[in-house]
């Protein structure tokens, strides 16, 4: 790709290495990447805690730990746009998000 039709960007917004992203204005293609290495860390610590102290019975209780990456995949493949206010006032998307979670990424899954 020639260096004038290359457009490259980073955020440093979520976590210290953040969201890495590059787009060519000539193909007009794009490509995004994050380590998610400490989230799936975090959902495996959040699983081991409940097998230790049990399981909450009232309220609510956290489904997943779920990268910005993660998210941008599923409203692109999934057309699901988990940053939506309304998103989870919709049972019909927790029904979507808890089955692509448990199909596609299940390591980020902490209760089911």
């Amino acid at each position: 790709m020639a260096k004038e039709t290359e457009m490259k960007f980073h955020s440093a917004t979520v976590g210290k290495e953040g969201i890495k992203a590059g787009f060519d204005v000539k193909t007009e293609q794009w490509q995004a990447e994050q380590d998610i290495t400490q989230y799936v860390e975090h959902a495996k610590e959040e699983r081991e805690k409940q097998e230790y102290y049990g399981h909450r019975k009232d309220g609510y209780r956290k489904l997943a730990t779920i990268p910005d990456i993660v998210a941008l995949k599923m409203l692109q493949d999934h057309k699901l746009d988990l940053h939506d206010p309304v998103f989870m006032k919709d049972p019909n998307n927790m029904k979507r998000l808890r089955y692509i979670l448990m199909t596609e990424y299940p390591e980020l899954l902490i209760n089911t």
